[in-house]
């Protein structure tokens, strides 16, 4: 068995295996994610619009089904066309990156990076400096909170899935003008199952690692750009084909971010990325009627979109900006430009602003009234399956230990842990919004 598959408890027959079970080490790994409850839990999580919205916007769980089907094709495509430089890198095994990429945001809170950022406030406020961070509370999940078995915690992957997820393998910076205070992938109090995966001075992304990230930009940036241009809430049409609508686009952009590389490259040439856009969305009003010949051709454009990304990355064995990946400069920018329209008419839309001020509400009392029942000793209001790990808390502050950090992170782990539906009952149960029925369903 070869360190990359080595797990951090070995229940079964020394190798992380049960006997008999003649799958590798690898496919068990995406398999125990894909069956996990943690990952079910995505079909009720936001990825930019409300998943209660239903099927006509995506959710964490189909973004993620999504990205591992396109990190695992990006994966085989690599091996298959450049095999000395993939062995020269360590090799790239497509079990490890789909696995990755079905777990790369179990983290999420309900109501997407609307909650990350309000729990991430709460946390620090209360003393805990690594706040929330998705990434982080991902890799937490894996190693710590999901449950497969009784004698450990977590879902016991291998070392090199693991290492797969990070896409910030290191912990938070205590410099809040650092980009590792924004994003890591790793907390304090997680730091043991960190190096039992890798040395913590090595903060490079490994290759499987890198192809999940790329593959997670790709997807969403196509997806949700089809979603809301399908809704009626992205014009492409005009920015392709109406200099105006672009150049008041660029303004704001560089408003916003006047160093932005990307922002300056579409203001100075402005046709490239509207003959892009015409000749990639080149669907005009009408293919938003939704007859079946124009939800075809949507589908095949988005499809080839798809397509044209994966084929524009080759391996490199020299470390770069995205690890050992080397992307040709007008993809790279190519996407950027999608994501920014995304950002631009979906998500700073003041129509979500009503919808955010809520979630924050939500978030924010939630963690209030279980950190208090936490430290109160309230075992009513502490979910079932926090239980068993709040009674080794309270045997530990008996014996004299400052926990306080660790209660804080419970308070965390809780809400972050929930659907957006049990977020709203708990919230509106908690609050007397509803006093519910003594026969709901309640953890």
């Amino acid at each position: 068995m070869s360190r990359r598959e080595e797990r951090q408890y070995q229940p079964f027959d020394g190798q992380g295996n049960k006997p008999g079970d003649r799958r590798k080490s690898f496919q068990i790994d995406r398999d125990r994610i894909l069956y996990s409850s943690a990952f079910r839990r995505l079909a009720q999580v936001t990825q930019v619009v409300t998943a209660q919205e239903g099927h006509v916007f995506h959710n964490r769980l189909t973004h993620s089904l999504k990205v591992g089907q396109v990190a695992r094709r990006l994966a085989e495509r690599l091996i298959e066309s450049q095999p000395e430089i993939a062995n020269k890198i360590g090799g790239i095994d497509p079990d490890v990156v789909e696995a990755a990429a079905l777990a790369h945001d179990l983290g999420h809170p309900p109501f997407g990076h609307t909650a990350e950022g309000e729990l991430d406030k709460c946390a620090v406020k209360h003393g805990l400096q690594d706040g929330f961070e998705g990434n982080a509370q991902s890799f937490r999940v894996l190693t710590k909170l999901a449950i497969h078995r009784i004698d450990y915690y977590g879902l016991n992957l291998t070392r090199a899935t693991l290492n797969a997820v990070l896409k910030y393998p290191w912990l938070r910076s205590s410099n809040q003008s650092s980009p590792k205070w924004r994003k890591y992938s790793v907390y304090n109090l997680d730091q043991k199952a960190f190096n039992f995966v890798r040395n913590p001075k090595d903060e490079t992304q490994t290759i499987e690692a890198s192809i999940m990230d790329y593959a997670d930009d790709i997807t969403y940036s196509v997806h949700d750009l089809e979603d809301f241009y399908l809704a009626g809430l992205i014009p492409l049409e005009l920015l392709a084909t109406d200099r105006d609508e672009l150049n008041h686009f660029i303004t704001e952009w560089l408003r916003e971010f006047p160093q932005n590389t990307t922002a300056q490259i579409v203001k100075s040439e402005p046709n490239r990325f509207q003959n892009f856009l015409d000749a990639t969305y080149n669907m005009g009003g009408q293919y938003r009627q939704g007859t079946f010949e124009q939800k075809a051709q949507i589908k095949r454009i988005s499809s080839q979109l798809i397509q044209s990304y994966i084929k524009s990355v080759k391996l490199s064995a020299e470390y770069q900006g995205r690890g050992h990946l080397q992307q040709d400069s007008q993809k790279e920018q190519e996407l950027k430009f999608l994501q920014r329209i995304v950002w631009y008419y979906v998500i700073s839309n003041p129509r979500l602003a009503t919808q955010r001020f809520g979630q924050k509400r939500i978030v924010r009392t939630l963690f209030t009234m279980y950190l208090e029942a936490i430290e109160e000793g309230d075992l009513s209001f502490i979910p079932v399956r926090f239980v068993r790990e709040y009674i080794a808390l309270g045997d530990r502050e008996q014996q004299g230990a400052d926990i306080h950090q660790e209660k804080v992170r419970m308070a965390v782990d809780i809400v972050a842990s929930l659907s957006e539906a049990e977020a709203v009952l708990k919230y509106r149960r908690l609050t007397g919004i509803s006093q519910g029925s003594f026969l709901d369903y309640w953890e």
